[in-house]
């Protein structure tokens, strides 16, 4: 009797050691990433917050950081995205050259190795960026690429038609930009790019003698824009509000609105960490 309570123990015992062990391997930390990955992906999340920042020097540093070591393992995909934001902080530094380069880098590459998105998201990058240049017809060459890459299904195809109104009203088509407004705003796209195309459709119906209709598109934009706390967009807004209200005879309501707008710009100016910041494309 006594042994038998003896092997009982022993095996109590023993099952309490290996349920402890179990327990303990539950509990335990994952394996960790090769030290390479790891500073990979260190490097991007800290870019994203420089950006969130306003820090833009900073932000382009990390990016070239992480997308030189996703290329030294060859992680093509990983490499191309942070080529992307790095060609968008570029740009928004004045450096238009740098920035095209790792685009056309990204559509030069024909090893099939890169997502079709991530090749129309290049391609609307660069669409951007030549329009920002007066580049028209470049401009629509890219962005014609940019469809064929989405064929209207990945993420940015609201961009894209913002992109295209936007060219439109470059070019004086009033009504092609007004329309492909009005479609990202009825699409219920992203609030950013809604903002976007209510811009585009103010300017599109001052152009045809609307007043009354852009104030309202100036209007809807300025409460989306606070909404995303982006203070050039807001200022742009306002001055939009400003301009349209001098066209409609309402002299004071539009002083008002121009000293709001220069308010935003000089708090924006004198924040830490803002000494680069630009509206985004």
């Amino acid at each position: 009797m006594i042994r038998r309570m003896f092997d009982l123990r022993q095996i109590f015992h023993a099952m309490t050691v290996v349920l402890l062990f179990s327990l303990a391997s539950c509990g335990s930390a994952p394996p960790r990433q090769p030290l390479a990955l790891e500073k990979a992906k260190k490097a991007d999340h800290e870019a994203h917050r420089a950006l969130r920042d306003g820090d833009l020097i900073r932000a382009r540093e990390l990016f070239n950081q992480s997308m030189l070591y996703q290329m030294s393992l060859d992680n093509r995909t990983a490499s191309a995205t942070a080529a992307i934001n790095l060609s968008s902080v570029s740009h928004k530094l004045g450096d238009d050259s740098a920035a095209l380069g790792l685009l056309d880098g990204i559509l030069a590459d024909s090893t099939a190795q890169v997502p079709a998105e991530l090749r129309a998201a290049a391609a609307f990058r660069k669409g951007i960026i030549l329009a920002d240049t007066g580049k028209i017809a470049e401009a629509e060459s890219a962005l014609q690429l940019a469809n064929q890459e989405c064929n209207k299904q990945c993420a940015y195809a609201p961009g894209m038609n913002n992109l295209r109104a936007r060219l439109a009203l470059d070019k004086g088509d009033f009504a092609s930009a007004l329309s492909a407004a009005n479609m990202v705003i009825s699409a219920g796209a992203e609030k950013e790019e809604v903002a976007n195309a209510h811009r585009i459709a103010a300017a599109s119906e001052t152009s045809l003698g609307h007043h009354e209709i852009a104030l309202a598109h100036y209007q809807a934009a300025l409460g989306l824009d606070k909404d995303l706390a982006l203070s050039p967009r807001i200022a742009e807004d306002l001055k939009g509000i400003s301009s349209v209200l001098l066209k409609l005879g309402r002299n004071s309501e539009a002083d008002i609105f121009a000293h709001r707008a220069e308010a935003v710009i000089a708090a924006s100016r004198v924040l830490p960490g803002k000494a680069a910041n630009k509206p985004i494309p």
